[in-house]
């Protein structure tokens, strides 16, 4: 199965486009290129300040597109976002059409298809819109920034630019498999902590000097030993918990005087996040006591909250859940509803009022360098968000 070649076409432009969060201009050029050939009025295409809002600064905000249309009904909502993972900056996609599949001829990169696939979905949904020639009902398409930081353009999202009344449904584009439509997504605590030691020569006197690498080395060490790192599977629940960067020192002949760590704590339950963020924090003041110089100086810690999103609890019976299952079943996909640990700017979108669901497009092994983009799967997709665009017309 073949997808159609323009949202083909579409998702190599896209792919080739560098664009790690924080930098989304240059691809959020290319979408508004691309709309504008598809006859929406440069009026209708404007960006939000979310990056205002955002701990990471940021060159753009979300691109909000409005598409006007005449048919009775509640407005609805089509989205993905624009930042890859910065390992796909550098990306060099190649189409292998025999096999199958979008692959990355750069050695070392990713290759981006988390979310290019999205977004050329979101395009694909567009261009069947303009077919139908305003015999809608009003349609607003969201392009994200920032998501792979931590869902931080959807979190700046202002609803109030949506339009009034904000769109009742919303299909977001971001994931693998067409078939799986996402309705209940784990929630994230994303938390800083700063471990600060004390400085010494490391050669001529080490033993005044109290390492902040020892003390985060150690309370690591104990998390992974007793089960509160990587996946977490306790009595009182299950998630997952891990140490994302680590950055500190100022130079080997130097004890290490402060380090600090970003980690997050994911869980469909609020209370075993926090139990998770509590078990951390125990380890790391516990470790921070027990490493001390030769005078008996100790090392201290300190913590503060990161991005964060709260989990999400579709009913199967939901109208937004109903209409993506219906759609798939005019495409000819058999698909049912999934839990995803991983999260999405639907976590967001939700939590504002606006019923989401999340829906793949045949992205593989996305943020590493073996990532590839499933072209029966992209083409399944297709099928998928041209039903839903042609669910907004007049019935």
């Amino acid at each position: 199965m073949q997808p159609p070649q323009t949202a083909l076409d579409d998702l190599m432009d896209l792919l080739a486009v560098a664009a790690p969060p924080g930098q989304e201009t240059p691809v959020a050029a290319l979408l508004r290129e691309k709309l504008g050939a598809l006859g929406v009025p440069p009026a209708s295409i404007a960006h939000d300040d979310a990056q205002s809002q955002s701990e990471y600064g940021g060159d753009c905000g979300n691109l909000i597109v409005r598409i006007a249309g005449t048919a009775p009904g509640l407005p609805r909502m089509f989205s993905a976002h624009m930042d890859t993972v910065p390992l796909a900056v550098g990306a060099k996609p190649k189409l292998e059409r025999d096999r199958g599949r979008i692959v990355n001829a750069a050695e070392g990169c990713a290759l981006g298809g988390d979310n290019r696939t999205g977004c050329a979905l979101v395009l694909h949904a567009a261009r069947t819109l303009a077919a139908l020639e305003g015999r809608h009902v009003p349609v607003v398409l969201v392009f994200f920034v920032q998501e792979e930081v931590g869902l931080v353009g959807a979190r700046g999202l202002d609803v109030s630019r949506l339009g009034d009344p904000p769109p009742a449904l919303a299909f977001n584009f971001d994931g693998d498999a067409p078939d799986e439509i996402v309705t209940r997504v784990t929630g994230t605590e994303r938390f800083n902590i700063r471990v600060e030691g004390r400085a010494a020569h490391a050669g001529s006197q080490p033993q005044a000097g109290v390492s902040a690498a020892i003390v985060a080395a150690r309370a690591l060490a104990e998390l992974h030993e007793q089960g509160w790192h990587g996946r977490i599977e306790k009595r009182e629940g299950t998630g997952s918990a891990n140490a994302g960067t680590i950055a500190g020192g100022t130079g080997s002949n130097v004890v290490m005087p402060r380090l600090d760590l970003l980690a997050e704590a994911r869980s469909h339950s609020p209370a075993f996040r926090k139990s998770i963020r509590g078990a951390w924090e125990a380890a790391f003041e516990r470790s921070a006591a027990a490493v001390a110089n030769a005078a008996g100086d100790r090392g201290r810690v300190s913590f503060s909250p990161g991005p964060a999103y709260e989990a999400v609890a579709l009913a199967d019976d939901a109208p937004v859940v109903r209409e993506a299952l219906a759609a798939a079943e005019r495409a000819g996909v058999s698909a049912r509803c999934v839990s995803n640990d991983g999260g999405m700017d639907g976590n967001w979108t939700n939590a504002k009022g606006i019923p989401t669901v999340t829906l793949g497009g045949g992205q593989r092994e996305v943020h590493t360098a073996n990532e590839w983009i499933d072209l029966a799967e992209f083409a399944r997709a297709c099928r998928i968000a041209e039903e839903l665009a042609r669910g907004c017309a007049a019935r």
